[in-house]
């Protein structure tokens, strides 16, 4: 059973599945990018970023991994491709993505590799010390609750095992009340404010390290993913005009919004400890 915030996510992305269009070129990345250049397309800044959590988690070679909250496969496909893992097991929420991610794995080969399925990132189906890595990208801010998260994954990692993922959280002295207002979100009409994850740097590493993980480091990235993303939003905008132009000005509007009032975009690595 998904709780009333989950279904919320649902609903979200949902609705934004028909939105998409052609923002993210062939490969259906769902990410901010990680801009290592200025002059990167958002489909290869998606790619950097997938590369990123895939070199923190230290993908290798014959690995069993989890993608939690694997999007359309997206990402998947590019861990398969640049470290070929033994394989890899994706879980999300949303039943489009699901259904959509299982045709672009198919088309990219890696149909014997990657298996795509619908699954709860606080209330995972699989058994204790089952993957040697866990990879997650910008969605654990979603989940209900991401302590609950961080006891699964280390329940599902083997000892010693990474952990990866992207994130958003207050930087550290800010009151997330000035940003989580109850607002609709621009794409889908639906609020998703999810208070209890709303904490800064050193909380976070406190429920890592109560959830059984060592070696803990949570960096601030912001300024290589959201901060650029909106700086291509708008370069995308100039290029168009009508509703298509508005609408991506929008929500280049509300990200820098969130930036302004104390959002942080940070990489978080951690190990189970053995």
């Amino acid at each position: 059973m998904l709780s009333a915030h989950t279904q919320d996510v649902v609903t979200h992305y949902t609705r934004r599945h028909g939105e998409r269009g052609d923002l993210f070129g062939n490969q259906p990345f769902a990410n901010y990018g990680y801009w290592t250049r200025d002059d990167l397309t958002l489909e290869q800044a998606s790619e950097a970023l997938t590369e990123l959590v895939a070199t923190t988690a230290g993908l290798a070679p014959g690995d069993r991994v989890l993608d939690v909250g694997c999007g359309y496969g997206a990402g998947a496909v590019v861990y398969a491709r640049r470290s070929r893992p033994e394989w890899i097991i994706g879980i999300d929420v949303t039943p489009v993505r699901i259904d959509e991610g299982h045709r672009y794995v198919a088309e990219q080969g890696y149909a014997d590799r990657i298996s795509l399925q619908l699954g709860n990132a606080t209330a995972m189906d699989f058994a204790d010390a089952s993957f040697d890595k866990l990879v997650s990208v910008e969605c654990a801010f979603h989940f209900d609750t991401r302590a609950d998260f961080l006891r699964e994954a280390a329940r599902v990692l083997k000892p010693g095992g990474s952990l990866a993922l992207t994130d958003m959280i207050p930087r550290r002295g800010v009151d997330p009340a000035v940003y989580l207002r109850g607002e609709q979100t621009v794409n889908s009409g639906v609020v998703l404010d999810n208070h209890p994850n709303a904490y800064d740097a050193d909380a976070y590493a406190a429920h890592l390290r109560a959830a059984g993980f060592t070696d803990i480091r949570i960096e601030s990235i912001v300024d290589w993913t959201r901060v650029r993303f909106v700086q291509a939003l708008h370069r995308v905008a100039a290029q168009l005009d009508g509703e298509k132009r508005e609408a991506i000005l929008r929500s280049a509007r509300r990200i820098q919004q969130f930036i302004d009032l104390g959002e942080d975009y940070v990489l978080v690595a951690a190990r189970k400890a053995r």
